[in-house]
Order: C-alpha cells, then structure tokens, then sequence
C-alpha cells in the first residue's frame, strides 16, 4: 500500500519466502519474515507506522486532554502523557488499534511508568522508577546545582556486549602492527559512541575506555610467551595512538 521501490519489495519478498536451516531441517515461516532475520526490523518499521505512528497522529491526540509526545525506534517506543487518565485511556485501547494491523504488544515490557519531576526536598535515589529504551536506562537524576534532571545511562547489558566486542578485536587483530590495530580498534570504537555518546552518560564511556585499555595491554602482552609488555612499555607504545576520548554526540535534554 505504502512502498513503491522495487528494490524494497523484492527484498521483503524474499525475506517473507525463505527457510530456517535447523540442523538437518529446513522449515518456512507460516507468515511474516523469518525471527532474527536482518530485514526483520525492516518489515515492522513499516508495519507500526501504520499501525501507531499514523494512528497516535490522527486518532488518538485530538481526543487527549493534554500533550503527548511519540518516541519510537523500530519497534520499540515511549508515548510520553501529560495526564495519567489519558495514558490509561490509550493503554486499554492500543491493543485493537495494534491488532487491526495484526501486531501485539509484548505483555512484559509494555507499562506504565510515572515520569514526574520528583519534588525539590526528595533526596538522591527515591525518585521515579527508571525505565530502559534503546540501550539506555532514563531516569530522574541530580545536576551538579543541585536540581533535578533527566538522566540517561547505558544499560549494564548493552555496556557488557560493548566491552565483549572490543575485547573481541583487540585480540583478533593483536599480531598486525600498531598502526592496524589503531584503525580496527577507532572503526570498532565509532559505534558505541554513536550509540552511548548521550548527554549525562560520559562515566560509562569512560569505563569502556578503560576496558579497552586493559584488554589492549592483556592481548598485547600475548602476542608471544617469551616477551612481556608492562607498564611504561606499554605506554610508549600507546603515545603514537592514543585511545578515543569519551565524547558527546547527542544532547537529548535541553535542546
């Protein structure tokens, strides 16, 4: 109804028709694309903006008693309520909205969450209860004036994986020079930082810095059992490429 590239089409077509190689076994999905396939988000971007985005547009914000703002990315997303009446009004009917395009909500991840600003005498950790979207824990956290403001860290998960997958090509490219290993590790560094690189997140950068640097020296020090790289040698190696430095790429709040 909506996509007209042909290039698009074959590819969900193709997507749609193919197996699942399961052991000796090859079984076809009853309908939709295969589970874990790469064109799997794909398919349902295009699904819940016709299902939701479209929907919250012109049906379900004209009949609000306040303000509502729509966050989504893939096929996960935030409806943000000024009024809790309105919020538990869209949440009994999103369902059948949904269901008219044959999707569901998830029952564990789909809630209500109070997002309040917590009051100015509420002391450090007793405000709302934070909530994860997108790799990243949003919660109500301290400035340094002393006022309340949004928060936004990575998830110790997703910061888990990060630090797994540079561990990962620190040792993969561990016997090329220095030079390689330099430009491997920055490619690999670009994308945590574009995903992490939040306003409020610097500390957890700064661990996976810290991380990277500790696997460097380890792998480095294993390129051979009979030498042994500690310490100032392994700085003096480090000084012509410097690791990445913790940098801000998106400033969600105050913009």
């Amino acid at each position: 109804m909506r996509v007209a590239a042909g290039s698009l089409l074959r590819r969900i077509g193709t997507c749609v028709h193919v197996g699942v190689l399961d052991g000796e076994a090859v079984r076809e999905p009853a309908r939709g694309p295969t589970p874990g396939s790469v064109r799997s988000p794909l398919v349902g971007h295009v699904y819940v903006h016709d299902g939701l985005d479209q929907g919250c547009e012109a049906e379900v914000k004209p009949r609000l008693r306040g303000k509502a703002t729509l966050i989504r990315s893939g096929d996960d997303c935030i409806i943000g309520f000024e009024r809790e009446e309105d919020a538990r009004r869209v949440r009994a009917v999103l369902d059948k909205r949904l269901g008219r395009c044959g999707l569901t909500l998830h029952p564990d991840t789909t809630r209500l969450v109070p997002c309040g600003r917590p009051p100015a005498g509420q002391q450090r950790g007793q405000g709302p209860a934070p909530f994860d979207f997108v790799g990243c824990t949003c919660s109500w956290a301290r400035s340094r004036t002393g006022r309340w403001g949004r928060g936004c860290q990575t998830r110790r998960a997703s910061l888990r994986r990060a630090k797994q997958a540079l561990d990962a090509g620190c040792r993969r490219h561990r016997h090329q020079p220095g030079q390689v290993q330099h430009a491997a590790l920055r490619q690999r560094w670009q994308g945590p930082e574009n995903s992490f690189g939040v306003r409020g997140n610097v500390r957890r950068l700064r661990r996976l810095v810290e991380a990277t640097k500790r696997a460097g020296d380890t792998w480095r020090c294993r390129r051979s059992p009979r030498q042994r790289l500690h310490g100032e040698r392994c700085s003096d190696l480090l000084r012509p490429f410097p690791l990445p430095r913790p940098r801000i790429t998106v400033r969600i709040w105050g913009v």
